[in-house]
């Protein structure tokens, strides 16, 4: 069984599409047997319900969580467990599907995790990402994000874009689940870290599509530079690196000279660096 799990958080109109995309391409009686769906919902908000409820009505088994918000990590790890599935497929509500999940269960073995085709509108295909101890002026400047998915040996220097990341649950057991110390940003990345070492590179599953526009539910570009910032620093402590985040300040300062809206980065990361990770 696949268990679809997604973390809402003001998320009841992004929902929408969310849902009606996947029931026009899951129609069939086996996907009704071999999909659930959890909705971890972390912003307080009942209508969350009515959602599941249309799931239901379409046959499918729908779950509810509702949680305090203690960031994105912890709320996939109470989705995981409650979730009755043997793949894991955490997702996003700002996706839109284009195609049936069903495929995964023949392209995921259990221990095996990955990503599949996550596209970005008029910015192509984004779906891994090099891990921030990967990075470099070269990379950022290439934007090697949007082609990383073409060179599968590169896989294992890469994670998951987060929108669309599907683990087993053996793998996910086994490496412990998100670090909950994440509360935005860098988490996916750093339970790659883990999986990779454990299990080896991720897969890429090219027969499952999804679009994703991206920042769908953060309340602001501050906020999301701020946890940006702050898990900079806290993943780089995490690996053992930490001069990483000041490899990252330097990097952002160069590229602040192409780009001046990147300034503004530039000062949250020094904050943060400076804060030792902590508001």
């Amino acid at each position: 069984m696949i268990s679809v799990v997604t973390v809402c958080h003001n998320s009841y109109d992004l929902l929408n599409n969310y849902i009606g995309s996947f029931l026009e391409h899951h129609i069939g009686a086996e996907d009704r047997e071999n999909i659930e769906i959890v909705l971890v919902e972390n912003s307080g908000d009942a209508r969350t319900e009515e959602h599941a409820r249309r799931f239901r009505e379409a046959g499918f088994t729908a779950k509810v969580k509702m949680t305090e918000n203690r960031g994105f990590g912890a709320g996939c790890n109470e989705g995981v467990a409650i979730a009755d599935g043997e793949l894991i497929v955490l997702i996003n509500p700002d996706i839109v599907f284009l195609t049936s999940l069903s495929s995964l269960e023949q392209a995921f073995g259990e221990d095996d995790w990955g990503t599949a085709i996550q596209h970005n509108g008029d910015r192509g295909i984004n779906a891994l990402d090099l891990r921030p101890e990967y990075r470099s002026m070269l990379s950022e400047v290439a934007r090697i994000y949007r082609w990383l998915y073409r060179w599968k040996p590169l896989y294992r220097f890469a994670y998951p874009v987060g929108s669309l990341f599907v683990v087993s649950r053996v793998a996910f057991s086994a490496v412990g689940g998100f670090d909950e110390r994440f509360f935005l940003y860098y988490e996916e990345a750093e339970l790659s870290r883990r999986l990779v070492a454990r299990f080896g590179p991720p897969k890429f599953c090219r027969s499952v599509e999804v679009l994703h526009e991206g920042g769908g539910t953060q309340p602001s570009s501050d906020f999301m530079m701020r946890e940006e910032a702050r898990s900079m620093v806290l993943y780089a402590d995490i690996i053992g690196q930490p001069k990483l985040a000041q490899r990252r300040l330097a990097s952002l300062r160069q590229l602040a000279r192409l780009r001046p809206a990147l300034t503004t980065r530039v000062a949250f990361l020094e904050k943060a660096m400076k804060d030792g990770g902590n508001e």
